[in-house]
């Protein structure tokens, strides 16, 4: 079983295209986002429509609740761009998923809002293990989030901690970024990832015909630098 995990679309187009194209180039079985779909960049709608079209699973972020909530007035255009339909599904998504993948019980979500300060895989290893509780007095053996946009794998004692990457606004190298988790033979298990070439031309482009969208020039520079900008 291999099963794709997909984060942080951010409304960039051509980069959810390009993991689209690779997806099917690596056999995927299964297909779960975790979470932000929309936001920050000019093709929320359209984001948004590929991943319900294309992921079994959409786990909701910290952007997916501010926007479906309506939390933020200055979110007005993307209210607006996506409609009540979309807005209804984005603050009813579910906040994180369980699986086994050969033998390896997994712990899925988004990072905010279950994170209540964003952790990575720097922190110290106290604030990372409580990740690892499964609320019944066992613990999970993989834990993999997003929402830092930027790659990452650590291994704790026992298991692993990782982040998927983000696929429209990574962050570090301003490339497509996802994960590929895989269980196969006798108890196998990896976490690849896959970091790709997209047209960031294009995806700047997209976003310079929409100068009114909020902070548009913060997302600019981040998908042609990699550099966080706020």
């Amino acid at each position: 079983m291999r099963i794709a995990l997909v984060a942080d679309l951010h409304g960039n187009w051509p980069a959810t295209l390009r993991v689209e194209k690779d997806l099917r180039d690596q056999g995927v079985n299964r297909v779960i986002c975790l979470g932000d779909v929309a936001g920050k960049g000019p093709c929320g709608h359209r984001t948004f429509d590929w991943a319900v079209a294309n992921c079994d699973i959409i786990l909701g972020g910290n952007w997916d609740y501010g926007l479906g909530c309506k939390r933020f007035p200055m979110d007005v255009f993307y209210w607006e761009q996506l409609g009540e339909k979309r807005l209804e599904i984005l603050r009813s998504l579910p906040r994180e998923h369980f699986l086994t993948l050969n033998g390896r019980r997994v712990r899925l979500f988004h990072g905010r809002p279950v994170m209540e300060e964003l952790i990575t895989s720097r922190h110290k290893k106290e604030q990372i293990q409580p990740f690892f509780d499964d609320g019944e007095g066992g613990c999970f053996d993989v834990v993999g989030y997003a929402d830092t946009h930027r790659q990452a794998l650590r291994t704790m004692t026992p298991g692993l901690f990782f982040n998927c990457g983000s696929v429209g606004n990574a962050l570090g190298e301003p490339r497509c970024c996802y994960a590929l988790m895989e269980g196969k033979g006798a108890g196998d298990f990896e976490v690849r990832f896959r970091s790709l070439d997209y047209d960031r031309r294009q995806a700047v482009a997209d976003a310079r015909k929409m100068p009114d969208i909020p902070r548009i020039g913060t997302y600019i520079h981040e998908i042609e630098t990699g550099v966080y900008s706020r």
